[in-house]
């Protein structure tokens, strides 16, 4: 599917105006109907927890992990962010695991819901209503920002098998090479938001798509801090991300890049799993 302008300006109009939220977005039904035919908006689905699992475990293995980095690397200068969101959602759906909301793996919420401490999601005996709307603006403003969700996760793999994927170019290739750089020269102590400032003269891009490129490559484990796990190596539940949190309150970045310190650097083995040309150069 090739990117469509006007599509895409509907979905985002929907949501943003003037640098934030619209507090009631909406769409008039003739653009939404543009939108939606065009594959940028769409209805509403419904899905019970197990069979949002199976969604997310079927797409997963229809996509390779050269794919999405491959599509990654060609985000970086053309600032498709569509393209950069997919290898997070790959890397999360990696080792996801086939299982079931039960009892006995969930917590039971005042609603009378359930909470599955293995992915996050909530559910109950019959299907939810997902908006994908907003999952779609998110994937094409920021390049995601719910790769740990299974609704996104799966979501966004979906979007991409229709994708028309440019190839990376050597511009491509030597944007992220002075990102990996950038990482690996920082000051021990340096931070996540540290890296993301440091990056603003490396990659065409806002705050908000550095945090999102910066999040990817922790979930990679390209950024991996010391003693946690990136998910291409294993997958780390809902209840172990939400309980694994450093004492300082003003740090909002998610698991794992939350722990991330310029010491840590760049696992090198990562780097090599998903971007072998890139290594090769450093």
């Amino acid at each position: 599917m090739p990117l469509d302008q006007k599509a895409l300006r509907i979905l985002l109009d929907t949501y943003w105006s003037a640098s934030r939220w619209k507090s009631a977005p909406s769409t008039d039904p003739g653009d939404f109907g543009y939108a939606r035919q065009a594959g940028y908006m769409f209805d509403p689905i419904e899905l019970t927890h197990d069979e949002l699992v199976e969604r997310l475990l079927s797409v997963r293995r229809r996509i390779s992990l050269n794919e999405a980095a491959d599509a990654f690397v060609a985000s970086l200068s053309t600032r498709r962010l569509d393209l950069r969101s997919a290898l997070g959602s790959f890397a999360f759906a990696t080792h996801f695991p086939q299982h079931q909301l039960a009892e006995q793996t969930s917590t039971r919420v005042p609603s009378g819901r359930l909470h599955c401490r293995i992915c996050g999601v909530y559910g109950s005996s019959g299907p939810k209503r997902e908006d994908l709307n907003v999952l779609s603006f998110e994937r094409h403003k920021w390049g995601g920002v719910r790769h740990l969700d299974p609704l996104y996760a799966s979501f966004d793999l979906i979007q991409f098998e229709t994708m028309d994927r440019p190839s990376p170019t050597p511009e491509d290739y030597s944007v992220l090479t002075k990102i990996i750089e950038v990482a690996q020269t920082l000051s021990p102590k340096a931070r996540a938001n540290d890296l993301e400032k440091s990056l603003s003269k490396s990659v065409h891009s806002n705050a908000s798509e550095r945090r999102v490129l910066i999040q990817i490559l922790a979930y990679c484990g390209i950024l991996q801090p010391s003693g946690r796990a990136g998910f291409f190596q294993t997958f780390v539940s809902a209840k172990d991300q939400n309980s694994d949190q450093p004492p300082d309150h003003k740090n909002d970045w998610r698991y794992p890049a939350i722990w991330w310190r310029g010491a840590d650097g760049v696992n090198r083995e990562a780097l090599i799993r998903c971007f072998p040309a890139v290594a090769d150069m450093i």
